[in-house]
């Protein structure tokens, strides 16, 4: 089996081995610290209980020459390893001297084993037991002073305190093996410990977890691949299976979303079609009607050209105007149905302004309006449909003309943003602006606030924008009037 072990699961499991872990080994060492201390503090104390019972056994027989008998007898203990005993001047009377520089030798011995016997003899201890460390091996040294009694004066001056000193050294081997096999134990447990522990996570993993997963993944792939009446077969019971039946209820909604959305497009393609054959019906309708509104008007133009102070001129002149409006109307209709692809070149669009100001100027029908301009001269070449987008400004050029009652003012303003290699272009004016509930539908088909017109002219002009990959967008003026914004790349394919 492979294991990845950058997934979460595996970091769970491993971060859970690692703190159990520590923790085991921090508690059965700090265990096995104050174990090793007490057993020590125990083996002393049993000591001392020696030392006691050994002076009583002294002060009861009331014969100094039963004491090195007795001290021999206590050898035959397997922890008693070392004894020594000294008379009250410190000469060694045990083990017996063999020669006059003994009792030195041994004195010298004892200041080697780190025990001051100077301090001991003056110590007010009669009964002292200490541990020793010497090149790895530990041992308890016991010191028992034997005071003199009444009893003793028969052969000892009364002026004599202190009739000798004992010095037993125990072995503490016994001691330690014992914690070294406990430190050893808890050792071994611990990783036996972990073993279990580990082989318990990951079978419970794998049979409540891993293979859980497996069901959801792929159960994943079979509806990656288009069936959506799959589902994940996990029993709540087991672990993740409130979450397989969430899931089965999700990919439930989506089939039945799927299935509405299905059912929703047919009926979308199907009223799709029959706008299309509409549009097309209406456009080849247009295109005849055009033809012979044309002859109409031109016929209607020649007439009109020989009369001279007939009262039916100006009748022939209004229907001449009704014809070419409704030539226009037919002529945007079918500028909107026919979608015209855009032909790219290089082109100035400060120039395009220009020229168009120039236009409006000319086409104010007698209201007082000012013509304000302000282009970026960073404003380089780039490329756009020249013809179009001269369309689009025109078309913006002529509404802001007839927003404005009596006296206004339109504004063409021209930025470039170099970060964002975008041209934005923003026509103001001081109209009367958009009603704020029909703001959402300026740009739709055959909407207009006015009597006139087809209402085609912005839906038109954001097709020709968003053909260039760029934005129009608008909004009225808390002053009165409003603002429509272009945003041209500079980098259109």
């Amino acid at each position: 089996m492979k294991i990845n072990l950058s997934s979460f699961r595996v970091k769970i499991i491993i971060t859970l081995v690692l703190v159990i872990s520590t923790f085991s080994f921090l508690s059965f060492h700090v265990y096995s610290f104050y174990l090793s201390k007490r057993v020590y503090k125990n083996a002393e104390a049993n000591i001392e209980n020696i030392m006691h019972f050994l002076r009583d056994e002294i002060n009861s027989i009331h014969d100094g020459k039963l004491i090195k008998p007795l001290l021999k007898n206590l050898g035959n203990d397997k922890q008693l390893f070392r004894m020594y005993l000294f008379d009250s001047q410190g000469k060694i009377k045990l083990p017996d001297p063999d020669t006059s520089n003994t009792d030195q030798s041994a004195r010298e011995l004892l200041i080697k084993d780190s025990l001051n016997f100077d301090e001991l003899i003056v110590s007010e201890n009669d009964i002292s037991v200490r541990s020793i460390t010497i090149a790895d091996q530990q041992f308890s040294r016991a010191f028992l002073r034997v005071r003199s009694s009444q009893v003793c004066f028969n052969c000892h001056s009364p002026q004599d305190e202190t009739l000798g000193y004992i010095v037993l050294d125990f072995s503490m081997k016994e001691t330690q093996q014992n914690i070294a096999f406990t430190r050893n134990y808890t050792i071994f447990f611990t990783v036996f410990l972990l073993i279990i522990i580990l082989c318990f996570v990951f079978v419970l993993h794998y049979k409540f977890v891993k293979k859980s997963l497996s069901h959801f993944k792929n159960s994943i792939n079979i509806i990656n691949q288009g069936d959506l009446t799959e589902r994940v077969m996990i029993p709540e019971s087991k672990e993740l299976g409130q979450l397989g039946k969430s899931f089965n209820q999700m990919i439930e909604n989506f089939q039945r979303t799927q299935q509405e959305l299905f059912r929703y497009h047919q009926k979308e393609m199907m009223d799709a079609n029959k706008l299309a054959t509409v549009g097309e019906m209406a456009a080849r309708l247009a295109h005849e009607v055009r033809n012979p509104l044309m002859g109409i008007a031109n016929s209607i133009e020649i007439i009109i050209g020989e009369m001279q102070d007939n009262p039916n001129k100006p009748i022939l002149e209004e229907i001449k105007r009704q014809a070419n409006r409704v030539n226009i109307a037919i002529s945007n209709l079918l500028k909107f149905s026919r979608s015209t692809d855009i032909s790219m070149s290089e082109g100035n669009i400060n120039e395009i302004v220009t020229n168009l100001v120039f236009f409006l100027r000319n086409q104010k029908q007698n209201k007082d309006i000012t013509f304000i301009t302000t282009l970026d001269a960073d404003i380089q070449s780039f490329s756009f449909d020249t013809e179009q987008i001269e369309n689009v400004l025109l078309n913006l050029g002529i509404n802001a003309v007839q927003a404005i009652q009596d006296q206004g003012k339109i504004t063409f303003v021209t930025t470039f943003s170099p970060e964002a290699k975008m041209v934005k272009i923003a026509v103001e004016d001081t109209g009367s602006g958009v009603p704020a509930e029909k703001v959402p539908d300026i740009f739709k088909p055959f909407f207009t606030t006015r009597t006139e017109g087809t209402g085609l002219g912005l839906a038109i002009s954001k097709d020709i924008i968003e053909k260039h990959n760029g934005k129009i967008s608008f909004e009225n003026k808390e002053t009165g009037g409003c603002i429509f914004t272009i945003n041209l790349p500079t980098n259109t394919a």
